[in-house]
């Protein structure tokens, strides 16, 4: 985590350069999907509509899923295995996580 830290905060620094501004360039292509991190859907099925339905996401990091947990302003926590619920607006479920960031209702 503390290496997300880092390359946040030297992200955040930059360079600031003195001559003038140059003109916006094309947009580049849609990047590939990154491979270190992967998003898990809680209750597996259930499509995300606005403004009624809010399915909650795990991260996927080396093996090991964490989440946000809303309680006392939020923060990550992992997830470890064992059975869970959710109460998300608009899909509620149970669901089991299993080893290697499986999730089964």
């Amino acid at each position: 985590m503390k290496k997300l830290v880092v390359l946040s905060l030297l992200a955040a620094v930059g360079c600031q350069g003195q001559g003038p501004q140059g003109i916006q360039g094309d947009a580049g292509p849609r990047g590939a999907d990154g491979t270190q991190i992967t998003i898990v859907q809680f209750c597996p099925g259930v499509t995300p509509t606005y403004p009624t339905t809010f399915p909650e996401v795990g991260l996927c990091i080396d093996n090991q899923l964490y989440a946000v947990y809303s309680a006392n302003n939020g923060f990550l926590v992992l997830v470890t295995p064992g059975r869970y619920s959710s109460n998300a607006i608009g899909s509620s479920c149970s669901f089991t996580v299993l080893p290697n960031c499986v999730v089964n209702q």
